[in-house]
């Protein structure tokens, strides 16, 4: 009767077992076969219990290592299991990973383990306070036994030895008893055909063995998708972080103009080829030209004869300062990664008296010191290809760095894993470790990413064929950076509420068939426009054709951006429909007249250069995308490690903290005292040039960007290097003497950088002098201070430790002795001179010094030239003129001579009304010109196809663009 009764219930128990293992999802319990006395065993687990094979460590070091880890606190401790130096395998591909288990202590480990494996190195190591690895070499009760164990007795041996803290003879731990510890480990999970890689993590319930799966909490789950959504956001207005200097080489947008107050007399040549026995100046090609609507304006109404040499004078000068020549009030260069760029790759570094000799030597030496390739040239073409090919893509090595040191074992046992399971892999927003580094993907990335480097210093350099490639870049980005985000977002507003104005109440009856057809459309092209790499892919396709097709371009602010796309629509129907056409006099659009081969070899050659174009933009997109998910993770998982190890990072980061405090003081304070100088420079000359001041007062319509010379009027230019005129040692471009203040049309004064940069270089007492000896002055008092907080940091710590100081007390008593300097710096740094220098008599001096021999060349933007005044007594000029006393012979533009007839007017005595030419020549060329060929200023040289005076619209655009 007892007997039955034992069999009945050892099938009631058997019966609740099963159910329990049925009805679970991710949590399956079966009996931990531990404790026979207590807990009733299936026939699996006797079979697997009755077995006498067993494992136990070979050393005692390693458990008593483990016991010192216990005693720590420790959340995570990962074994390493070794059978006879052999990592343990087993049989089923879905473990791994079979010789890695975790021992997780309470919630804190468990989510650990949901987090990205590498989370130690995305936390730079907060997250991994509390953790610590094991390495543990077993041997078998039974040589061999357990390799013909089947897993899950393998299993179950692992677990029954890691249960008991790697002592095989004692029972279960405490901490497993009361639910605190679990052991995992690794597997991968099929989800329809995907391959999920979690944890497995079991633990002892009310003496039963549960084993779930470690899915991320809602937490956890919140955080990565915020990391998606960053990574994503970024990705789509990437564009409008594109520095201005990518594109600068765009000149329209700056060009200033400088009154003279005498005009210069030169010559001038235009012609569709360049004679051979004429020496020439500077030399315009028609590229030069593309954007000089004053000269284009004069070529395509014929004021300006071919083939002729003819005098023009220059009254203005119209020049075109790149974005980084000039400062406004609130722009210094002043910093130390401005400093370190500007002294190694611009290599300002010549300046200095041991490097200039050593700069200007050839590289062949003293013996052929007629090579012109000089060292200066070769360092910095290397500091160029450092530039791009290191400094700009270093955060992406360090992530290739991470990937490679990381990453890339574990991203390989899962790959192999995935295919012998033939699951696929799931894409966890990481595009490195899906594709891996060396995927053909981004293989394509990295060379076109350099292919685009290439290109850009080709670009910015004027290498023929380059000029395309720098149309559609600066189109694109001039367009993106015009866009109205407010007018974009109106957009699918105001088609929600054209029924209600077109209809009144009514509207809201035919309302819904309206919104129905022309909502969707809407919010589609407000997206289009409004997100920047979107617009920028639709639109680089446009700019790709209608430079291809050397389209008149549209005058910037003449239309609005939303207002371009019926316009793009229709060139693109115009340029894709067959033209055979001739152009009305009247019709604003060109119309190119093509036969259909070469209308379709030409529409495949802009195609490919579109696709070209949008294919640098996406591989530098991509690499960016990783760095940004880089950052963003790296960024929230350190931050989320600070905060759960607070008690053991706190007094670093307060080190940290501390350090940057001091070094945000000592260089806040350099940039502070230039920016007050930078100030003061630019109100005195606002003061100084009563013309600023009145021209300022003008309207905004009246205005245009312009350049103004200090009033000198009791200095006269003395010498010819004092004058204003064309450059003699830079082609196309101007001389200037003392132009010091530029005036744009909002109103915002600027002045040159190279003054900027000489008035720094003026040594009195209490001005701030040198930028590089205040920047090293400052940076030794930030070595100071770091000395101290590094002395208080250990003295803290040491102490703390030997009286066992809570980490709270610590941080404190290390923060309050860090701040010492605050409180004593007078005596650590010397007190700040302010501005008292600035009223001293020799500074006044050495100001005024400076401004009135400042000198410096300008790229030329347009030449707006005119013919030059008749005199009665016309003298002769430096621009060659020869000297005449009638003025029916004196040529100008209305009577022009040729070269013959120009020779025949030259005296004997050419030297003296002849000027050197001022293009890079040897000295030899420049004697034979001066004796065997005439010396013209300038020459411009025409396209064979245009500039004819058949194109009405072409002078109609050029006639807005030189008014405008």
């Amino acid at each position: 009767m007892a007997t039955d009764r034992m069999q009945m219930t050892l099938l009631f128990f058997g019966i609740l077992s099963f159910c329990a293992v049925l009805g679970s999802n991710n949590t399956y319990v079966y009996p931990s076969g531990y404790n026979n006395s207590q807990v009733v065993l299936t026939e699996q687990s006797v079979s697997c219990e009755q077995r006498t094979c067993n494992l136990y460590p070979n050393s005692t070091e390693t458990r008593e290592k483990l016991e010192r880890f216990l005693k720590s606190g420790l959340k995570v401790i990962e074994y390493r299991l070794l059978l006879n130096g052999i990592p343990i395998k087993l049989s089923e591909a879905k473990y791994y990973k079979a010789d890695t288990w975790v021992r997780a202590q309470q919630k804190h480990g468990r989510t650990l383990l949901t987090l990205a494996f590498n989370y130690d190195i995305m936390s730079l190591w907060m997250l991994s306070i509390g953790t610590s690895s094991l390495q543990v070499n077993l041997q078998e009760s039974i040589h061999g036994c357990f390799q013909k164990l089947p897993d899950k007795c393998r299993i179950q041996k692992i677990q029954h030895l890691l249960f008991r803290d790697l002592d095989p003879n004692s029972t279960e731990s405490t901490s497993f008893k009361t639910g605190d510890a679990s052991i995992c480990n690794p597997l991968v999970r099929d989800v329809d055909g995907y391959g999920e890689f979690l944890y497995n993590c079991c633990g002892i319930h009310k003496q039963k063995l549960e084993c779930q799966y470690q899915l991320p909490d809602i937490w956890v789950r919140i955080l990565n998708y915020m990391i998606d959504i960053t990574m994503y956001s970024v990705i789509l207005v990437a564009p409008l972080m594109a520095p201005k200097w990518l594109y600068k080489f765009t000149k329209t947008e700056h060009t200033y103009v400088a009154k003279l107050n005498k005009p210069l007399k030169k010559t001038m040549y235009v012609s569709k080829s360049k004679p051979t026995d004429l020496v020439f100046g500077h030399t315009f090609t028609p590229k030069d030209t593309e954007n000089f609507p004053k000269l284009n304006l004069l070529l395509a109404t014929n004021q300006v004869p071919r083939d002729k040499i003819v005098p023009i004078e220059i009254s203005q000068m119209d020049i075109a300062p790149g974005p980084e020549s000039l400062l406004t009030e609130q722009n210094i260069p002043v910093g130390i990664l401005t400093m370190l760029y500007r002294l190694i790759f611009q290599c300002r570094i010549r300046k200095w008296s041991a490097c200039n000799p050593y700069c200007s030597a050839s590289i062949l030496g003293s013996c052929y010191e007629t090579c012109e390739v000089t060292w200066l040239h070769v360092w910095k073409a290397i500091g160029a290809v450092f530039f791009v090919g290191v400094i700009i893509p270093t955060p992406y090595y360090i992530r290739l760095l991470i990937y490679y040191v990381f990453e890339s074992e574990e991203i390989t046992a899962r790959k192999v894993a995935l295919q012998n399971l033939r699951l696929a892999e799931i894409y966890e927003s990481n595009l490195i470790q899906y594709l891996t580094p060396t995927h053909p993907a981004f293989i394509v990335a990295y060379v076109l990413y350099f292919l685009s480097c290439i290109i850009y210093v080709m670009v910015l350099y004027g290498v023929i064929g380059t000029g395309k490639v720098q149309n559609v870049i600066q189109e694109s980005f001039d367009d993106l950076n015009q866009i109205k985000y407010r007018k974009v977002l109106s957009m699918p507003l105001g088609v929600l509420l054209l029924p209600l104005k077109r209809c009144g109440i009514f509207g809201l009856l035919i309302g819904p068939i309206y919104w129905a057809i022309f909502f969707i459309p809407a919010v589609i092209l407000a997206l289009l426009y409004g997100l920047p790499t979107m617009y920028l892919t639709f639109r680089m396709f446009l700019n790709t054709q209608t430079s291809f097709k050397r389209f008149v371009r549209r005058q910037a602010g003449a239309k609005s951006r939303l207002g371009m796309l019926k316009d793009d629509m229709r060139e693109l129907y115009d340029w894709m429909k067959t033209v055979n056409v001739t152009q009305k006099p009247d019709e604003a659009r060109p119309k190119l007249q093509l036969s259909r081969a070469k209308r379709m070899r030409l529409m495949a050659v802009q195609l490919v250069a579109a696709v070209g174009c949008l294919l640098l933009i996406y591989a530098i997109l991509i690499m960016f995308s990783q760095i940004v998910a880089l950052a963003v993770q790296m960024f929230a998982l350190t931050l989320m490690g600070a905060v759960v190890n607070a008690g053991a990072v706190l007094k670093y980061l307060s080190l940290l903290f501390l350090i940057g405090v001091y070094a945000h003081d000592a260089f806040t304070d350099v940039y502070n005292t230039y920016l007050t100088l930078n100030q003061h420079i630019t109100r005195n000359l606002y003061g100084r040039i009563s013309e600023a001041s009145e021209y300022a007062l003008l309207r905004t319509s009246e205005q245009e960007n312009r350049a103004f010379k200090t009033e000198r009027p009791d200095i006269e230019c003395e010498t010819e290097f004092e004058c204003d005129d064309l450059s003699k040692k830079k082609a196309k471009h101007y001389r200037t003497h003392n132009l010091v203040l530029f005036l744009d049309a909002n109103d915002r004064p600027m002045i040159p950088r190279k003054l900027f940069d000489k008035i720094c270089q003026i040594e009195v007492a209490g001005s701030p002098g040198p930028v590089f000896k205040r920047m090293t002055g400052a940076f030794q008092y930030l070595m100071t201070i770091v000395i101290f907080l590094v002395f208080v940091f250990v003295i803290v710590a040491t102490f703390g430790d030997i009286y066992d100081v809570s980490s709270a007390n610590q941080t404190l008593a290390a923060v309050i002795g860090g701040f010492l300097p605050l409180l004593f710096r007078n005596f650590l740094k010397p007190p700040r001179g302010g501005t008292s220098y600035q009223s001293a008599i020799i500074w006044k001096s050495k100001l005024e010094e400076a401004i009135v021999y400042y000198f410096e060349s300008w790229p030329i933007a347009d030449l707006d030239i005119h013919p030059p005044v008749k005199d009665a007594n016309l003298e002769s000029d430096d621009a060659g003129i020869v000297e005449q006393t009638d003025t029916s012979t004196a040529p100008s533009i209305e009577e022009h001579v040729s070269p013959q007839e120009f020779a025949s007017l030259v005296p004997e005595n050419s030297n003296d009304v002849l000027r050197i030419p001022y293009r890079s020549q040897s000295m030899s060329e420049i004697s034979m010109s001066m004796t065997e060929s005439l010396c013209v200023d300038i020459f411009i040289k025409l396209n064979p196809r245009e500039h004819d005076g058949d194109n009405e619209h072409d002078m109609m655009e050029l006639t807005m663009q030189s008014n405008v």
